[in-house]
């Protein structure tokens, strides 16, 4: 029986934050395949299963998975703190106060790390909320000693393949809070269409279809690439998408991306010269910019940009030999086509005399009984 194994590999070879947790015993009920619905205390836990114990500081004994009811990750243990111990983290998440709930995220990681090894832990999604409040704030480079740990792969292993997928763009985060923009651009290749024949021609590869949340990030990682390389325009192209695509659902990463986007377009040197062209793309981010997040928000240099650009107005004409709209009057002496019969009255005008008279209107109709009535 190896049950605190787990633990030890968890809490010896974790960050720093995790070697100082504070183990305890977790009230659960489990649902067993034989025996009731027991209530007792989770000790420890590991893959085989978890160490309960039905009384507080009481022996605990190796109950494995096979006997708790419920197929894979969906076995029957009520975590009866859960709701209790994640109330405070959510709330503070939830208002937007991103770097609080992270270290209220981490705590309960911290606390409860004793549950790691069991399926559906509170403590592994708590540790999985702690990194993306760190995106959230923007504190990138606190992202990779986490989701380099070794408690972090149970995300992967212990919660729901959703939870999985998100700490995969985690990584990537990661990654570009080191400043490792060679391994960034390694790591974004797989989300990236492959250059053959025509797309040859393209000045970046396309992005593979991807839901838009996730799209959003690849386009704004990969952008923070080019900037790193220099390649303005490219970057200028992938902000422009990023924050096309969040602009209605991730209001934080389309602030970034219009914000990098006016860094870029204010270094333009054809600002300076007043290209009509460059200060009209400049006033139309910052515009939008302003009207989403309020002006007072930018920095001051940009401000001075938050205004409607007035485009230049274009005229339309018809073009040359195209036929007058039906009932169009004719140009004055304008001479009638070859053949085509003068206009009623017109030859009597042309004589002297007064023209026939028009045919009077007809009636309008009586209105019906009912319209009468009413």
């Amino acid at each position: 029986m190896k049950p605190l194994s787990y633990l030890a590999v968890i809490v010896s070879l974790a960050l720093p934050a995790l070697v100082r947790a504070q183990v305890k015993e977790t009230p659960v009920t489990i649902a067993l395949v034989e025996g009731g619905n027991p209530q007792g205390y989770i000790q420890n836990s590991n893959d085989q299963g978890v160490l309960f114990a039905t009384a507080p500081g009481g022996a605990g004994q190796l109950l494995t998975y096979d006997k708790i009811r419920g197929e894979g990750l969906d076995k029957l243990i009520r975590f009866e703190e859960r709701a209790e111990v994640l109330g405070t983290p959510r709330a503070l998440f939830a208002k937007g106060s991103y770097s609080e709930a992270a270290e209220a995220f981490g705590k309960v990681a911290r606390d409860y790390a004793i549950i790691l090894g069991g399926p559906q832990n509170f403590a592994s999604e708590a540790l999985f909320y702690q990194i993306e409040s760190l995106k959230r704030a923007g504190q990138y480079a606190a992202m990779a000693p986490l989701v380099n740990s070794p408690a972090a792969a149970t995300i992967k292993t212990k919660l729901s393949p959703a939870y999985a997928k998100s700490s995969e763009f985690h990584k990537l985060w990661a990654i570009f809070g080191q400043g490792d923009f060679a391994g960034l651009k390694s790591a974004l290749e797989i989300y990236q269409e492959p250059q053959t024949g025509s797309a040859k021609l393209l000045s970046s590869p396309n992005l593979k279809k991807l839901p838009p949340n996730e799209l959003s990030q690849i386009a704004f990682l990969r952008a923070k690439v080019y900037d790193s390389e220099g390649a303005k325009d490219k970057a200028l192209e992938d902000y422009y998408r990023c924050f096309s695509l969040a602009y209605g659902n991730d209001v934080l990463l389309s602030k970034l991306a219009m914000g990098a986007a006016m860094l870029i377009q204010k270094e333009d040197p054809r600002i300076a010269q007043e290209n009509k062209a460059a200060l009209h793309q400049m006033q139309s981010i910052a515009y939008l910019y302003s009207r989403r997040f309020g002006k007072e928000s930018m920095p001051a240099d940009f401000q001075a940009f938050a205004v409607r650009p007035v485009l230049p107005k274009v005229e339309q004409k018809a073009p040359e030999g195209e036929k007058p709209a039906d009932g169009a009057k004719p140009a004055e002496g304008a001479k009638p086509a070859e053949g085509a019969k003068p206009a009623e009255g017109a030859d009597a005008k042309a004589k002297g005399q007064a023209p026939a008279p028009a045919p009077a209107a007809p009636a309008a109709p009586a209105a019906p009984a009912e319209a009468k009535a009413k």
